[in-house]
């Protein structure tokens, strides 16, 4: 499994999608220290990019994802469920697994998910699937580690949490805009549609001057959720020359029969972080595995 031990393209696109919005904080902050700091105005953004290190400790990591995802330790009959089968992939993929710490996450949903550079969780409901169907889904989220598709998840959010920050005050602004606009709709409802028309352009002229870089990111949307994708397709791909390809088309089939369906309109597809199942079980035959 030497071959997946790299970032592949989803990795990558991931990186370079998040400049954007990654520029965008570090402008927030600079903004913030010229008006704090004007001497040393710098060392804001300078400083929260460094403070991005304590990300990679994993420490750090297993504080904050927990909290960030409603995960809880497994329990010592849940270990007994998920270290066998961790194991066995491990011993597969021809890594240490001790690397990883496992987690449950507090959803009835099937599902699981990797995160940060140390950490694979699983819904409890996907505890109760059989051994095989377990390790199958365990080695998917293997493969997202080894692809490293989640190695610098952590940084890219500490650096982006600026700019998410100031994405909501501009929404609560938004959402505040026709309450405003209707205080004055004793003057006439003209008068009511200009104050509204005129805050709005307000609102984005001052985003487009305080922050250029934030503009781009509804805008690079759906090429990160196609980004994003493609690093599901690849680690379904792992996990399947693990030995588990029939059971993740068992699996999509699954999801597909509980769903009802896998049907999406057009935008929700674009959108999607998440390969529709079918596309999934589509690409894993195309490659020679069968359920």
């Amino acid at each position: 499994m030497t071959e997946g031990k790299r970032a592949d393209l989803s990795a990558v696109l991931g990186v370079v999608l998040a400049v954007p919005v990654v520029a965008s904080s570090l402008l927030v902050l600079w903004l913030i220290g010229k008006l704090a700091w004007p001497e040393y105005f710098w060392v804001l953004p300078a400083g929260w990019a460094l403070a991005g290190a304590i990300t990679f400790v994993p420490a750090f990591e297993h504080f904050l994802l927990p909290l960030l995802f409603g995960m809880r330790s497994p329990t010592a009959r849940e270990l007994e469920r998920l270290t066998p089968c961790w194991q066995a992939v491990c011993t597969a993929a021809e890594v240490d697994g001790r690397r990883y710490r496992l987690w449950v996450e507090r959803s009835r949903e099937l599902n699981a998910f990797a995160a940060g550079g140390h950490t694979v969780a699983v819904t409890r409901t996907a505890l109760d699937l059989p051994p095989a169907g377990l390790e199958a889904i365990l080695a998917h989220e293997l493969g997202h580690h080894l692809s490293g598709h989640t190695r610098i998840s952590l940084l890219v959010w500490w650096l982006e949490l600026p700019a998410r920050v100031l994405t909501l005050v501009v929404r609560l602004l938004a959402l505040a805009v026709p309450h405003i606009g209707r205080a004055f709709a004793a003057f006439g409802r003209s008068v009511a549609v200009l104050v509204t028309v005129l805050l709005t352009l307000g609102i984005l002229t001052a985003l487009a001057f305080l922050d250029p870089w934030l503009l781009l990111a509804p805008l690079l949307g759906p090429v990160l959720a196609w980004s994003k994708r493609l690093g599901e397709f690849r680690a379904d791909l792992m996990a399947a020359r693990l030995g588990y390809g029939p059971e993740l088309i068992t699996l999509f089939r699954e999801w597909i029969r509980v769903n009802g369906g896998d049907e999406r309109r057009l935008w929700s597809r674009l959108l999607a972080g998440h390969p529709a199942h079918i596309d999934r079980i589509k690409r894993l035959k195309d490659r020679g595995f069968r359920g």
